[in-house]
């Protein structure tokens, strides 16, 4: 009898497990970029991120200009950030990232802990509450952002329409760019390095390098990732305008170079 039921065992089919991944990216991961300064929370948002299926990579930093220079590809990057009172100043990275492409999720403790002005002008960015997170919400939350929905807590809503109902925020003109400089942030959008833009504008590389600072400064962009986003949204180089929505992700056809791939 023994060895009938251990032939039996050896012959049956294994139990087979299913684990059910985030529906809204079925086809790729998100890669998240986490900027948390408290070590504590940070290891936890860490270890929460691990739990959820849609998420491929997480990368966590203690401070936000770390995490921003790590954003590769406004695409499909989302930055997680528990702000600080820093973060949310009018001249910090933080607009910068946001109000090119980069999709933002703004961690906040709760209701009353923060100044709901100041976090409702970084453009474009989902609201979540910490308190009482679970691997399941921010899996959801996170898969949405993916989706291109901008999500905010039930508790937020009527606050922040009596903000919006005072008037629209005035439109940024275009940066006045050389034609020297349009040249030269073409090359950058379609990933040329700086000695690679030298040779093809037959100028130094340092001079290609100086170039390429005079076009991030008149952009108001931190890395060349973002000043590509920027000229592809607004059709500021010879690649055609992406078109323009709340959230909408620059549709490069060509890779935004990469701030570390290129010495920036």
């Amino acid at each position: 009898m023994s060895q009938n039921r251990a032939a039996l065992a050896v012959a049956s089919p294994p139990v087979r497990t299913t684990t059910t991944s985030s529906p809204l990216i079925p086809q790729q991961a998100a890669r998240v970029i986490l900027s948390v300064r408290d070590d504590l929370q940070r290891y936890g948002l860490e270890r929460m991120l691990g739990a959820v299926g849609a998420v491929g990579t997480c990368r966590a930093f203690a401070e936000l200009s770390a995490a921003v220079d790590a954003v590769h590809d406004p695409r499909t990057d989302l930055l997680l950030i528990v702000p600080e009172p820093a973060d949310l100043d009018g001249d910090s990275v933080l607009h910068r990232v946001a109000a090119y492409g980069v999709r933002v999720l703004l961690l906040l403790p709760d209701t009353r802990s923060f100044d709901l002005d100041r976090v409702a002008s970084v453009a474009g960015a989902s609201l979540l509450f910490s308190d009482g997170l679970d691997a399941a919400a921010l899996g959801d939350m996170l898969g949405a952002m993916r989706a291109g929905e901008v999500r905010i807590p039930a508790a937020l809503t009527r606050p922040l329409m009596e903000l919006a109902g005072r008037g629209a925020r005035e439109v940024p003109a275009a940066p006045r760019l050389t034609p020297r400089e349009r040249e030269a942030l073409t090359l950058v959008v379609d990933g040329l390095s700086n000695k690679q833009i030298g040779r093809r504008l037959r100028i130094s590389e340092h001079g290609a390098k100086r170039l390429v600072a005079n076009i991030l400064a008149k952009l108001n962009c931190p890395n060349r990732t973002l000043a590509a986003a920027r000229a592809l949204r607004e059709g500021l180089c010879g690649h055609p305008a992406a078109p323009r929505g709340p959230l909408a992700p620059p549709a490069a056809t060509h890779a935004p170079a990469s701030p570390y791939e290129n010495g920036w």
